[in-house]
């Protein structure tokens, strides 16, 4: 075993991202002893042997207990970084002159707790890290196990109160949370100190207000930090989603604008993918903004799309049905190329690539087939999307939403009987196709998302009785 492990630490490059984050955190740990205890031989030798400890055992549990947290080693470097950026705050604390003792209560642990719930999306990783940080730090600076707690309390707050964040509003609730927590931390640790039953209650309130401090100064860092580690790591939050999610973005405004039919044939989609994503687990507000771009490359050629073609003739009557299925394939080229010139993330554009999978134009290929010779000089190729194929839930359930909201558009009698006909048929046929064979759902998801599908889609194209007076129009016309 033993041999197994110094294999694979011996593996690991200069280039390689786990090397990167031991790196950062060694240069943070041995800095902050050397600075704070003097340059000797014993104190750098000793940062060293704590600092391997520390990333061993990290390494260990997030290996066998969060193995996909692991292999995004986007995240083993960012939790690096704020871990390295929290031990020069503590540095800073430490050597700011003047400041009473009491100041080591202003450590913002919870600081880093916002970062890391906001940026990686797994809790019980980012309250590991709140936990080795706030260890760090008391170690660090010299402080007892009374200050370990209090950040410890601080910055496990932060991480379950920031779980739910949509808005930079939101920050404002994290700050109450770890205020209170804050309080009653100190409150417990003054109270239990040797002299905690005759402390003077203006050494208590002085503690206490640092704590107060303490919740102000942490949600002014994550706040102005957000916005960098969203940047540098590229990395999406619920913050970021609802921002690209507004309609006055120039782009959204320009599918409004140029085609209407698309525009409202997205928000359909939007709304069957975020109900049956809350319905499977799956991250509702990724589909819903997803939906919204993922067709941003009809932009190009609106005129096109059947949504776009009322009080117009048919475009494709007259095109050869290959040239056909060439400008619908051509939708997705340009929006990615759309998404490029707009500088939308990664997690919209890979909406815009996979929503259509590698799914054959039925329709056209048909055509082609009806209207040549033989099979064989009919290339399924010519009629198929590039792809890749969805490989998240989000993606998947957006292909399926997509795909059903324009055949159910095409019912001349959308009926309850002929929806749920029509929507079985398609989620079928993406799963025969292996359409859905890289994005995680499972066959129970899939019920579920069919049931959802028919649910909203009979409400939203149900048929409408015929009154007498509609009758009596239509004899008039």
């Amino acid at each position: 075993m033993h041999i197994t492990i110094f294999k694979k630490i011996k593996d690991i490059k200069k280039d390689h991202p786990l090397f990167i984050a031991a790196l950062v955190l060694w240069t943070a740990i041995t800095g902050a002893v050397i600075l704070l205890y003097g340059q000797d031989l014993g104190t750098t030798a000793g940062s060293g042997v704590f600092t391997v400890i520390i990333l061993y055992m990290s390494y260990y549990l997030l290996k066998n207990y969060t193995p996909a947290f692991i292999k995004i080693y986007k995240n083993l470097i960012l939790t690096a970084s704020i871990t390295a950026l929290s031990i020069l705050i503590v540095m800073l604390i430490r050597y700011v002159p003047g400041i009473p003792a009491s100041s080591a209560y202003l450590f913002p642990a919870a600081a880093a707790g916002i970062l890391l719930t906001v940026l990686i999306p797994t809790p019980i990783v980012a309250a590991a890290a709140v936990i080795l940080i706030s260890l760090i730090a008391a170690v660090l600076g010299g402080y007892s196990l009374n200050y370990f707690f209090v950040y410890m309390a601080g910055g496990l707050a932060a991480v379950f109160s920031a779980r739910d964040i949509r808005t930079r509003k939101d920050l404002n609730r994290c700050g109450f949370y770890v205020l209170v927590f804050n309080f009653f931390a100190i409150l417990a640790v003054e109270l239990m100190s040797p002299s905690g039953g005759s402390a003077s209650l203006e050494i208590m309130g002085i503690n206490l207000a640092w704590g107060g401090l303490n919740a102000l100064v942490s949600v002014v860092i994550a706040g102005g930090l957000l916005p960098i580690f969203e940047s540098a790591f590229s990395i999406t939050t619920n913050i970021k989603l609802l921002e690209l999610g507004d309609f006055n973005t120039p782009l959204l405004k320009r599918l409004m604008l140029e085609a209407p039919g698309t525009y409202h044939h997205s928000l359909m989609v939007a709304n069957l993918a975020e109900n049956a994503c809350e319905e499977i687990g799956a991250n509702p507000l990724v589909a819903r903004v997803g939906s919204y771009y993922h067709d941003i490359g009809k932009l190009s050629n609106p005129q096109y799309f059947s949504e776009n073609q009322q009080g117009i003739d048919y475009k494709h009557d007259k095109l050869k049905p290959n040239i056909s299925a060439l400008i619908l394939k051509r939708h997705v080229k340009d929006g990615f190329s759309l998404a490029d010139e707009y500088n939308l993330d990664k997690i919209i554009k890979d909406m815009i690539e996979q929503h259509h999978g590698t799914s054959l134009i039925r329709f056209f290929y048909d055509k082609e087939l009806n209207g040549s010779d033989g099979r064989d000089k009919v290339e399924k190729k010519e009629f198929k999307y590039p792809g890749p194929r969805p490989q998240t839930r989000e993606a998947g359930v957006i292909m399926l939403a997509d795909s059903v909201e324009a055949a159910c558009r095409s019912l001349d009698e959308p009926t309850y009987s002929r929806i749920t006909g029509l929507v079985e048929k398609i989620i079928n046929i993406k799963f025969t196709e292996g359409q859905l064979n890289e994005c995680a759902l499972t066959m129970a998801g899939l019920e579920k998302i069919q049931k959802n599908f028919i649910n909203a889609l009979s409400a939203m194209y149900h048929s409408r009785i015929e009154y007498p007076e509609d009758k009596e129009e239509k004899a008039v016309e």
